[in-house]
């Protein structure tokens, strides 16, 4: 078993002679406080709990008599907020990239900032302070958004459900494109790209890698404002990934590259791994297949020291791919490892992706054991792969035909017949 974990993929298969190719792509609450026996002093932490607390009970007369007499404590106590929700948004998208059961995901994280946003409405209203407010609620969209998308990609991933994800990745891009204006005002660079590298992956999980590529480009621009380097990073990596999604390798080189340099430089080994990935999956579709095993090779190992989960199974797909081609005599031990690490996974991959992944995999070793001479070994793989679709021989195109598969298929745009 893996080891327990507390968006963006995509999935391609090619041909290249007359070798299947798989590739993959990289792509909290508060309990309720007891009334306080009296009222607190000046120094008193728990004062923003009792707030919350009194809201929540709908008490918003004693809430707002205990606000004014406190004013200066909370106006700091807010202030310290804004950051701890930067800090805690960050955490999640890292647990992101490992897993897709990253404990409670953005719901604990959208909740609390829920929670909040009464009190931050109540200091507003008291102190006449709009831009404390305005401050918060981009960060509580942003949230939001990033929650319903990521809901939407788990009912895609898990029920192929493409009705029910569709309708709330477009609920959060509206939240999204509502939260960009108020950046803008600010003029918070730091969120402006923030908000627009999650923009750009709601569009590419609608399908539209071009939308999706324009918002990653423009958040470029805000994050090279900025003296810190994450976004530089995460927005590079995702541009990169759009084109090789997009089958354009050539463009996406370069920003994956980027990328890469950045995260080696800020300590970000699960980035890092995602980097190297799409510099592998890039020289896949090149076709230059020593340059990806070399690659891919460093992926293993950056993802397997950084506790990539995610990308440490993929790599181990895609260096089998690569081995193929370059007759590496590990190829099928990489592949029958990746088997093995998709088969065993109940915590890191969507449903969707395991099956396609098992799907294509074990008839991709059927054929090696055909060409080996292997009739036997051949013939096993066959009897898993039919084992696999069950009582629906249609099961294989049933899933590949989904729109919520299309998300981890690379294609080009003009095959993406479901697009919005």
């Amino acid at each position: 078993m893996k080891p327990s974990i507390i968006s963006s993929t995509r999935y391609s298969v090619f041909y290249v002679g007359s070798t299947v190719l798989v590739l993959w792509i990289s792509m909290f609450s508060f309990l309720a406080i007891p009334a306080p026996a009296q009222a607190p002093s000046d120094s008193d932490p728990a004062l923003i709990y009792i707030l919350l607390w009194q809201l929540d009970r709908g008490d918003t007369a004693k809430a707002e008599k205990l606000l004014r007499e406190n004013l200066p404590q909370m106006e700091k106590r807010l202030e310290q907020v804004l950051p701890e929700i930067d800090q805690d948004f960050d955490i999640v998208g890292r647990f992101g990239a490992v897993s897709i059961r990253f404990g409670p995901g953005y719901t604990e994280l959208d909740a609390k900032t829920n929670r909040y946003e009464k009190l931050f409405s109540l200091y507003r209203k008291v102190t006449g302070n709009d831009n404390l407010y305005q401050r918060f609620e981009v960060r509580r969209l942003r949230i939001d958004g990033a929650h319903l998308t990521n809901e939407a990609e788990n009912i895609c991933g898990r029920q192929m459900n493409w009705d029910e994800a569709r309708a709330l990745y477009v609920k959060a891009l509206e939240n999204l494109e509502a939260a960009f204006p108020i950046a803008q005002n600010l003029k918070d660079s730091r969120m402006m790209a923030s908000v627009k590298n999650n923009i750009g992956s709601t569009q590419l999980r609608l399908l539209n890698p071009e939308k999706a590529l324009e918002s990653y480009m423009e958040g470029i621009r805000y994050a090279d404002q900025l003296q810190g380097d994450l976004y530089k990073g995460l927005l590079r990596l995702n541009v990169a990934n759009v084109y090789v999604w997009i089958g354009q390798p050539d463009k996406a080189i370069p920003y994956a590259q980027e990328a890469l340099e950045i995260f080696r430089k800020i300590g970000r080994g699960t980035w890092e791994a995602n980097a190297l990935m799409t510099l592998g999956n890039a020289y896949l579709r090149q076709q230059k297949f020593a340059t990806a095993w070399e690659t891919l090779n460093l992926t293993l190992q950056v993802a397997q020291k950084a506790g990539e989960y995610r990308v440490y199974g993929r790599t181990l797909l895609n260096l089998g791919v690569a081995g193929l081609q370059t007759k590496m005599p590990d190829s099928k031990s990489y592949l029958e490892q990746a088997l093995k690490w998709y088969q065993e996974d109940d915590e890191i991959y969507p449903s969707i992706e395991r099956e396609a992944v098992l799907q294509d995999g074990l008839r991709l070793m059927s054929q090696i054991a055909q060409q080996a001479g292997n009739s036997a070994q051949s013939e096993q793989y066959t009897k898993q792969y039919l084992e696999l679709l069950g009582a629906d021989p249609n099961r294989y195109q049933t899933v590949r035909q989904s729109p919520c598969f299309a998300i981890y298929m690379g294609r080009p745009v003009a095959e993406n017949k479901t697009t919005p």
